[in-house]
């Protein structure tokens, strides 16, 4: 469960408070007393409400509360003066005022199967398996499996959080949608999500070898691939490797070579500033990724991003995204392929697209509507259509 306020990520499942993209040293105890507050979601909390939940009821002075309050304060750079977040109410008690995005793990859920729902929509509309597996060089990469039916593995694409995700209701519907009579395995990248305490990948035979081992790790001898965005490249190296392995490739906002996409000006600035300001860089991402979103919806995709990796890993995921190149290799790709591309991306051109479209000798092409390059947001058309493609 993560909470954001200002330029604070506050994670409930890792225990951790980072603010300015910097993590913050916080006492297990005043943890437990800001969760408390941010969760109170603006209700003032009595002196006795915060000793019941953080003391357990026991007898403690009220200067114990006071040097909690303070060291909260401190840690997400508010002060007693200002009282920008957690305001005192003389002799009344506590209050957090923050504005807080709605977290990943308390929002709405779906309304509970009728039982007149068919078993194999059951199936879909459970959360994921997570689990990990060790791949050739003995990381640990998580990942998220769900659904029954034909294979489809979706290779990483940017930074992902397996493990959050499926509780985002816009992203569960894009899953589920998609995943409708499929089994659909994903996994995140090194460096982000599940995986985030593994080494990360430097090349594209790096990305290659990990989709390789959970191919392996599955047992799939033979299976359709998702290629979203920067996963363009891996799917085209990897079908070209194991063609008599793959029944249908379908790209969505892909492309054949990452040292296309932005000058190396524009690449440079975007990469220092996710590296000395991720919030204010994940910020620039969302106004890319998602252009047409309103401001809600922005703020949270950029949560998201900074829930996923730290800042020093999100660089690297993007600047490996911009360095790999497969599109010498695309015209020897077989399988029937299926390339999906809005009109007006921003993240990634149409005429990427376009170009995949023309190259892949079996592809035909489906230009959607739209400057999302996130496939989840706005209409359903990408999940449809790729569900309908590659469920055969």
């Amino acid at each position: 469960m993560i909470y954001t306020f200002f330029d604070c990520v506050l994670d409930l499942d890792r225990r951790t408070l980072v603010r300015n993209e910097v993590a913050q040293h916080i006492e297990p105890q005043v943890f437990d007393l800001l969760v408390f507050l941010v969760q109170a979601e603006g209700r003032t909390v009595t002196k006795d409400e915060i000793i019941a939940q953080i003391w357990g009821g026991r007898a403690i002075s009220d200067d114990a509360i006071t040097s909690r309050i303070k060291s909260a304060r401190k840690a997400i750079g508010d002060d007693g003066r200002s009282q920008r977040f957690i305001r005192t109410l003389p002799k009344i008690g506590y209050r957090f005022d923050g504005q807080v995005d709605a977290p990943f793990g308390s929002l709405p859920q779906p309304a509970p199967f009728a039982a007149s729902e068919p078993d194999d929509l059951k199936v879909a509309k459970s959360a994921p398996e997570i689990g990990y597996v060790t791949d050739r060089k003995g990381r640990s990469i998580g990942y998220a499996v769900q659904g029954d039916g034909p294979l489809v593995i979706i290779p990483p694409f940017w930074v992902t959080a397996s493990d959050l995700w499926h509780d985002h209701p816009d992203i569960q519907e894009f899953f589920l949608t998609l995943g409708k009579g499929l089994r659909v395995i994903r996994y995140d990248r090194p460096g982000s999500g599940l995986s985030r305490d593994a080494q990360q990948n430097q090349t594209l035979e790096d990305e290659v070898a990990l989709l390789e081992d959970i191919v392996a790790t599955f047992g799939a001898e033979r299976f359709s691939l998702l290629a979203i965005s920067a996963a363009g490249p891996v799917a085209i190296r990897y079908a070209v490797a194991h063609p008599a392995t793959i029944d249908r490739i379908c790209f969505y906002g892909a492309y054949g070579s990452g040292k296309d996409l932005a000058p190396p000006e524009s690449q440079a600035m975007l990469l220092t500033l996710i590296r000395q300001h991720w919030g204010v860089g994940s910020r620039a991402l969302a106004d890319i990724f998602v252009p047409s979103a309103d401001a809600d919806a922005r703020r949270r995709f950029a949560a998201q991003q900074r829930a996923a990796a730290d800042p020093e890993q999100a660089a690297a995921m993007l600047e490996l995204s911009w360095t790999i190149d497969a599109k010498t290799e695309a015209s020897n790709v077989q399988a029937p392929t299926l390339v999906l591309h809005r009109q007006e991306d921003h993240a990634v051109p149409v005429d990427h697209g376009q170009w995949l479209a023309r190259s892949i000798p079996a592809a035909r092409l489906q230009l959607l509507p739209g400057d999302a390059h996130a496939p989840w947001f706005g209409p359903l058309d990408v999940a449809l259509q790729a569900n309908s493609f590659l469920i055969g």
